[in-house]
């Protein structure tokens, strides 16, 4: 960053903050909002306006708007205020992007006085002024952390109804994250990894696809109320997800069923994955090898200890960055694991968050550790055109879309899991897509790919 926005005013409310496309964001992100049809009148650089109608959704019983839905209005106002200050940049949860390139904002604290009754519609103002955009401007794309009160203001048939001083963190995306040098974790990027692994569970827990069946009792129990909600309002944006999930968790099942005398099982990236208590019976007992951030392993104990009844499973939950750690010596340290033993190794749900080079240090380290000729791995890519956004069918470019505005951008992708997996020392290589899977000819199930490759 060199202190600097990188695009004009004029460019940026075409393409990220016109009132239109701002109502249309919110909307979709916040249901409520649509709801009571709230929605953006006017954006300037540094200021927004908003109105709240006088409905029947929105009001109490006397007729005035609720209080709360007051509050919620200055948070959205002012945020959006501040939000036209970042000028070019995507703002996570709301705009398509990924951590790379974009904005972390939230509210911090809030101060809302009632004056008046609210007898019309309502409209919220938020001027920032000159001084204080500056200072946003300058410390933001200066690399820095902001944090700011604004105020928001009112009014309703010409009358002050309410004041708020609304206090807002903004950050890039990318700080949240722990590094080596700096391992602390924000809040914000836990709870999001948090939400990812209960939406996953959720969709795992489901059983009303059409195309498959699996019934994980200890999944629903992982997912909880949040993950069946996230699910759930996937399944509106997102049909195909489900179904996708489902293929690769009946597909790695398979495959460690074909295992034979399965000893060990690593799973990369375990997040709320409940395979070792669902098929712990099945396979013969094996030992579980569970890696994952320490945030994460952290949830997951808290999950499995709520749990009513846990089989006695052989369970090892490592605390592993796979940017930084090397999962080969992280395993060879553990006293019970033994390369020598069938081991199947799950890498699910990661391939298309790393870039090629990291995945093929990771996939070879891993390769390493297949010592066994029973031994194999399991991994699910992408294909290369939905990474470049290059895909004919406007289906697979609106389920792309539709992961970008999670935030969940792909970076990685391969047309040929087989050649990819050569260059990893896992030269013996059998590869299918989700559509060959279920037999369905969906195009965007094409674009999926269950890869199990072994030396």
């Amino acid at each position: 960053m060199d202190g600097k926005p990188a695009v004009s005013w004029e460019e940026d409310y075409e393409q990220r903050v016109n009132p239109e496309l701002m109502t249309e964001l919110l909307h979709n992100a916040i249901p409520v909002l649509k709801a009571v049809q709230w929605k953006v009148t006017s954006v300037t650089e540094g200021s927004c306006e908003s109105v709240l109608p006088l409905t029947k959704a929105s009001t109490n019983q006397h007729g005035t708007h609720q209080a709360a839905l007051i509050s919620l209005s200055a948070d959205y106002t002012g945020g959006l205020a501040l939000t036209t200050l970042l000028r070019g940049v995507p703002l996570a949860g709301i705009h398509r992007c990924n951590d790379e390139d974009s904005a972390s904002l939230w509210l911090a604290a809030m101060d809302v006085k009632y004056r008046n009754p609210s007898t019309g519609h309502l409209t919220a103002t938020c001027d920032i002024p000159a001084n204080i955009a500056r200072t946003v401007q300058q410390r933001y794309f200066n690399g820095k952390r902001v944090l700011v009160t604004l105020p928001v203001i009112f009014t309703s048939n010409g009358e002050l109804v309410a004041e708020a001083e609304m206090r807002y963190f903004a950050q890039p995306s990318i700080q949240l994250k722990p590094t080596k040098s700096n391992p602390r974790i924000s809040p914000i990027f836990k709870q999001k990894l948090k939400a990812s692994a209960r939406m996953i569970a959720g969709l795992r827990a489901s059983s009303e696809s059409k195309n498959i069946r699996v019934d994980q009792s200890h999944e629903r129990q992982a997912a909880g109320p949040h993950g069946e909600l996230l699910a759930n309002r996937l399944n509106g944006v997102l049909p195909q997800l489900k179904d996708m999930v489902l293929a690769r968790t009946r597909h790695i099942d398979e495959t460690l069923r074909s295992v034979e005398a399965l000893e060990q099982v690593v799973i990369l990236g375990v997040g709320l994955d409940m395979r070792p208590f669902r098929m712990n019976e099945e396979l013969g007992t094996p030992t579980f090898f569970e890696l994952d951030l320490p945030e994460m392993l952290e949830e997951r104990d808290r999950v499995i200890s709520e749990m009513k009844s846990t089989e006695d499973v052989k369970r090892h939950s490592m605390s592993a960055d796979f940017k930084v750690d090397k999962i080969s010596q992280l395993l060879l340290q553990n006293p019970d694991f033994d390369p020598k033993r069938p081991t199947a190794v799950v890498f699910e749900g990661c391939s298309m968050y790393f870039t090629r080079e990291e995945n093929q240090q990771i996939l070879s380290d891993i390769a390493s550790l297949l010592q066994h000729p029973n031994s194999l791995v399991w991994c699910d890519l992408v294909r290369e055109n939905v990474v470049e956004g290059t895909v004919p069918s406007p289906d697979i470019k609106k389920f792309t879309d539709g992961m970008e505005e999670l935030g969940e951008r792909f970076i990685f992708g391969s047309n040929s899991p087989t050649d990819f997996f050569m260059t990893c020392d896992l030269p013996q290589t059998t590869s299918t897509t989700v559509g060959e899977f279920l037999g369905s000819d969906d195009p965007v199930l094409a674009t999926y790919q269950f890869a199990v490759g072994s030396k």
